[in-house]
């Protein structure tokens, strides 16, 4: 259930002074493992400074183009991105968990109606991946809304423009420069007055769905805007780029706890402190349950409680329904009762 596997380096293309696209070589024998819906991610996982990191990064790549590609941009103190930017180089060897991920584009079932894209910064990653499949593989519009510092700072810069002189019917970009105004775009940040003109401009597009993806503030106000303008919840999705702070803290709970953990066919039991998390806990017992971010953004860590509780100290990706059905992420969970048995599923 989280198998990785050894796939080489085949291209590294640098985006901006500080961001690489990472092109990977996917053998034939894993060319089914391998291929994805439009908005999934990639696990990646290297030894660095003789320690293990773990990384998820979402994939830039069109469902259409036949390669597996992701972007990393380094970020302060980033120990995989600065890796990934600085001294990975093409014939290396990465380790790769298959594609997985619920912010997705499925163009063969969503591909009747038009979409609008909001990103900002390397956000924008996923949104690639969607507006090329969606151009590629349907007939639909999509608006495509990117925010950044300047144009030198715009990932992807030339392949939008390709992609916009392409399709000029079908792709509407329009930026928001927040320091360095350039052209008729946008310029500040995305917000309520970006989203009014944009909707206004477009009030005869057929809207379908509606994606966000970037910094916790930005997709947290645009989720609230388009709810305001009467869209169903279930016509948006989103996805964090950054980890923000727990919302509560259970890193003070007393005592221990018996956890019974089933991952992959089998089953564990062991004891663990309260104020530990229920991955780190399985992870310190060296059990191999699924996980990437760490950080409660990318829900690979996802599992279900069957017996006891455990609280969350924050939760961003799981739906309510998903939470009261006894979903976690383990990565933020701690137990709150002298016993609980945990499942990860495959």
């Amino acid at each position: 259930m989280n198998k990785l596997y050894e796939l080489k380096v085949a291209k590294i293309t640098h985006l901006t002074t500080s961001s690489v696209m990472i092109t990977f070589e996917v053998p034939d024998l894993l060319r089914k493992v391998f291929s994805f819906e439009a908005g999934e991610y990639l696990t990646l996982q290297q030894t660095i400074n003789g320690e293990k990191v773990r990384r998820a990064y979402s994939i830039c790549s069109g469902v259409n183009e036949g390669e597996l590609s992701v972007a990393v941009k380094r970020v302060p103190n980033g120990v995989f991105s600065t890796y990934a930017t600085q001294e990975l180089k093409e014939g290396d060897t990465i380790e790769v968990m298959p594609p997985m991920g619920s912010f997705v584009f499925f163009y063969d079932i969503f591909g009747n109606r038009d979409i609008m894209l909001f990103s900002a910064g390397s956000g924008v990653t996923p949104m690639m991946s969607i507006a090329k499949t969606a151009l590629a593989m349907t007939q639909i519009k999509v608006v495509f809304v990117y925010g950044n510092k300047s144009k030198e700072e715009t990932l992807f810069f030339d392949e939008i423009e390709a992609l916009k002189a392409q399709y000029p019917e079908r792709f509407k970009v329009h930026y928001a420069f927040s320091q360095e105004p350039w052209g008729d775009h946008y310029t500040g940040r995305i917000d309520d007055k970006i989203v009014n003109d944009l909707f206004d401009k477009y009030k005869d597009f057929n809207w379908g769905r509606y994606y966000a993806c970037g910094p916790t503030q930005l997709v947290k106000d645009l989720r609230e805007m388009l709810l305001l303008r009467g869209i169903d919840k279930d016509r948006i999705f989103t996805e964090l780029f950054e980890a923000s702070p727990a919302e509560a803290d259970y890193s003070q709970l007393q005592g221990n706890v018996e956890i019974t953990l089933r991952l992959g066919g089998q089953t564990h039991t062991f004891e663990s402190a309260k104020n530990q998390t229920l991955l780190s806990s399985a992870l310190m017992r060296g059990y191999d349950a699924p996980y990437s971010c760490l950080n409660g953004v990318c829900s690979s860590c996802v599992a279900r409680v069957e017996e006891g509780e455990a609280k969350m100290a924050k939760n961003e990706t799981l739906s309510e329904k998903e939470v009261a059905d006894g979903y976690i992420l383990s990565c933020q969970a701690y137990a709150t009762t002298d016993k609980i048995k945990i499942k990860f599923d495959n």
